[in-house]
């Protein structure tokens, strides 16, 4: 019997990718992030991970692909059910998925995250004084 394969989420840009010089016409300009490649590496051993973008999911990949060094194997197309619909998650390991789509995970890596706790907290990270005291509905 296998096991069931958990799943992480990984933003690209800020996280995967440099982002320094931010958008600009959408072609990726930079470079890996510090201990990216590896950290990436370390995590499809022990888990399904898929890469979550708003650029175009394709050119991510054959960036993924032909920079990282390490062979990473992407695909861009979920798998289909016996019916013919896509599947809305991800657990195949060892093959990145990179999609547009925010799917099931047990973690999402993202440098623009704020941890949710609460409400409270999380309109405090945000430098939103809350209206409402902590703990009320």
């Amino acid at each position: 019997m296998t096991a069931h394969v958990q799943t992480v989420a990984v933003d690209f840009d800020g996280v995967l990718h440099s982002y320094e010089l931010g958008w600009g016409d959408g072609s990726i300009y930079g470079d890996w992030k510090p201990g990216a490649v590896v950290a990436l590496d370390q995590l499809m051993d022990q888990y399904a991970v898929f890469v979550h973008t708003t650029r175009n999911a394709r050119q991510v990949a054959r960036w993924i692909e032909r920079s990282s060094g390490y062979g990473f194997d992407c695909t861009t197309r979920l798998p289909r059910t016996w019916y013919g619909r896509r599947k809305p998650f991800w657990n195949t390991q060892g093959l990145l998925l990179v999609t547009d789509r925010k799917l099931p995970a047990v973690a999402y890596i993202d440098d623009r995250a704020i941890r949710f706790e609460d409400w409270w907290q999380s309109l405090r990270a945000l430098n939103i004084e809350p209206l409402q005291r902590e703990g009320t509905p």
